[in-house]
């Protein structure tokens, strides 16, 4: 009989099934023994990085053929998305030039960067072009080019290496505003259109196994990280919130939350500095977000109610308490949280206290706690 020929196809098809049972099995393990609710979603975060890695890199992996695809959205979380923002990725090839046009709508906060991005959720910056230095027209329609020459305005950096670009837009209160409408396209002439080939989806397969692998890996190690503190909100390394793409502008706080339903967490801003914004979100072990959808588990400047005195305290509770804004825990007695200031004046770092929650001070909580 003559030998068997190889199929590349099925070959890169049996080592992407074998590498996502390998891959999924060490990110399950991380938490045996823990709660059922943590367990089934640990199931689901899973078929949410699949799903991630097949939409970013099969289906969007072309920087011929370039398209903002949206990261998150209700149903697909993973690495402590914000419900206030909108994130947008698209592969480009610093080689060459695009063009990204649209309307601002009324979103406040936007901006473009340019990135050398793996398949470990880290990145190297290339570029970044702030939504306050775009010149949009009076209708709030806008162009900006993406690589290529060097110009006055409106121009996003590309260097050799540069394989993706993102938007990032923030919201004020997402219920009122209209989000951007954009597109991207190749500028560059690079000759006529091909069918797809094998050794692209080849490469692709590749990527997003190594995704779901390398993202669920960094992100699991990230989690380790932040569960060294517990109900407390330090300060982040601005360096390392970079390495994952945290935006520039933002100062981050982050620990583990650990209520019991008898509990609750207060959160207290004693002052609000001028800044665009600022936002406190709660995160399943997985730092998934929780479901917003379904209860409030995100606040910011626009949607707390502020104390009498300008200062805001934040309840995170099982269920909705007398006073202050509830952030609700989902019922998960344990979990993640981040807090960001959006371009500050001046930091000033959240306060925790953890109290029982039918014994809560409510005239001294919600006032400017004394030192």
């Amino acid at each position: 009989m003559p030998p068997a020929t190889s199929n590349p196809a099925i070959e890169r098809w049996d080592a992407f099934c074998d590498g996502l049972k390998t891959s999924g099995r060490e990110i399950l393990s991380s938490a045996e023994g823990l709660d059922e609710v943590t367990q089934a979603e640990g199931l689901r975060y899973l078929t949410r990085l699949l799903r991630s890695g097949i939409e970013r890199f099969i289906e969007y992996w072309d920087p011929l053929d370039p398209f903002l695809a949206v990261t998150y959205n209700e149903r697909l979380k993973w690495g402590l998305d914000n419900p206030d923002s909108i994130y947008s990725i698209s592969a480009v090839d610093g080689r060459y030039e695009y063009e990204i046009a649209g309307n601002v709508g009324t979103v406040p906060y936007f901006n473009l960067t340019s990135a050398e991005m793996g398949t470990n959720a880290r990145q190297v910056t290339t570029g970044f072009l702030d939504g306050s230095d775009v010149t949009a027209d009076a209708a709030g329609n806008f162009t900006v080019r993406v690589g290529g020459a060097e110009r006055n305005q409106n121009w996003l950096r590309l260097l050799p290496g540069s394989n993706t670009v993102m938007l990032r837009q923030t919201f004020g209160d997402r219920s009122l505003e209209k989000e951007m409408s954009v597109r991207i396209r190749l500028v560059s002439e690079v000759g006529a259109d091909r069918p797809l080939m094998l050794a692209q989806v080849l490469d692709r397969a590749t990527k997003a196994e190594a995704f779901v692998a390398h993202t669920g890996r960094t992100f699991l190690n990230l989690a380790d990280l932040i569960r060294g503190n517990v109900n407390g909100l330090p300060e982040v390394d601005e360096n390392m919130m970079k390495a994952i793409g945290g935006d520039p502008n933002y100062f981050y706080y982050w620990s583990a939350f650990e209520v019991t339903h008898e509990q609750a967490l207060l959160i207290h801003l004693p002052e609000i500095p001028e800044c665009d914004n600022w936002g406190l979100c709660l995160y399943d072990y997985w730092l998934e977000s929780l479901d917003y959808t379904r209860a409030p588990i995100n606040v910011n400047k626009f949607t707390s109610t502020p104390n009498p005195d300008g200062s805001v305290t934040i309840v995170i509770a099982h269920r909705r308490p007398q006073g202050g804004t509830w952030l609700s825990t989902r019922d998960h007695v344990f979990g993640n949280m981040m807090f960001r200031w959006s371009r500050a004046r001046k930091k000033v770092a959240p306060r925790t206290a953890l109290v029982r929650l039918d014994a809560i001070d409510w005239p001294n909580v919600l006032q400017r706690w004394k030192d």
